[in-house]
């Protein structure tokens, strides 16, 4: 018994006529029923009453009938399965992000990735802001994480908001600029501060300066740095001050105070983008596991 004879079988009994059944297979009539005769021949029972005028079912022929759908729809199965674990061996997932608003959460969300779909070869890859837009623009990736408005109107992906941040100053605890844990601000103006530079950070580069301008100083900027961790570096040597987000201290281990700051200071914001015309299912899956923590753990991010 072979599945050719399975498909032939099952043709004569849907034409119920072996020349029909012939002609869906592109062979011979004598062909056909040589190949019937064979398998009834195996099995040891005539599946089909022929007479000069039509061809009918026996009561073996329609019990078999059954099991030869069975049968060629496991083949198919089968190798459907085979071509599915072929596609997968190919899969790859390419996320960009930039570093300070993504590294609070994104570890956490690429072990379980990786938990549930090992198959996916994951790229990963740290830009500056700057850079990563530019990649963006180039469709470089499947998935990006950064700034919100560096994210937005790049029209091959769609975009999300996933959190908002607030600022604080970073500085030594017993700074004297600090008293009881409470900011004197009017301090601040003789005090030398770190930042991002405008291609690590433009956008936060920016609301540093206005958060400044808005507690009436210009800030004495004494370095500007490609990344966060440089930024905390110099507050950690006792080279300068910082206003950063609050999450950066999450996972930023240091033993620096992080105080929010007061008043009406502007705000920054999360974004996701995931590009719009992709057959990939690797993003498919990423993109519904992003989803899964926003309405599970929202706190996450």
């Amino acid at each position: 018994m072979n599945l050719d004879q399975l498909r032939y079988f099952l043709s004569a009994a849907r034409h119920r006529n072996f020349t029909e059944a012939a002609k869906e297979f592109y062979i011979t009539q004598p062909a056909i029923t040589h190949q019937i005769s064979a398998l009834e021949g195996e099995l040891g029972t005539r599946l089909f009453r022929r007479t000069t005028r039509s061809v009918s079912l026996t009561r073996a022929g329609e019990l078999f009938l059954e099991d030869a759908k069975r049968m060629l729809d496991l083949e198919e199965r089968a190798r459907e399965r085979i071509r599915q674990a072929e596609r997968m061996e190919n899969l790859t997932l390419k996320v960009g992000y930039l570093n300070s608003p993504s590294r609070h959460f994104l570890p956490q969300v690429m072990r379980e990735y990786r938990s549930r779909y090992p198959q996916v070869r994951v790229e990963l890859t740290r830009r500056d802001a700057e850079h990563l837009r530019d990649d963006c623009e180039q469709s470089t990736f499947d998935a990006a994480f950064s700034v919100l408005t560096d994210l937005q109107d790049l029209n091959q992906y769609h975009c999300r908001k996933l959190a908002t941040d607030h600022y604080c100053l970073v500085c030594p605890k017993d700074h004297p600029c600090l008293e009881n844990a409470a900011i004197h601000y009017d301090r601040l103006a003789t005090e030398s501060f770190a930042c991002l530079s405008q291609t690590g950070g433009s956008y936060m580069y920016k609301q540093f300066r206005q958060i400044c301008k808005n507690y009436g100083f210009l800030p004495r900027i004494l370095a500007e740095y490609p990344a966060m961790e440089d930024v905390i570096f110099a507050v950690e040597c006792g080279q300068a001050l910082a206003i950063l987000p609050y999450r950066v201290r999450a996972y930023m281990h240091t033993d620096l105070a992080f105080l929010p700051l007061d008043g009406d200071n502007p705000a920054i914001d999360l974004g996701m983008v995931w590009r719009r015309e992709s057959g990939n299912p690797a993003l498919q899956w990423f993109v519904e596991l992003v989803n899964h923590f926003l309405v599970e753990q929202p706190e996450l991010f």
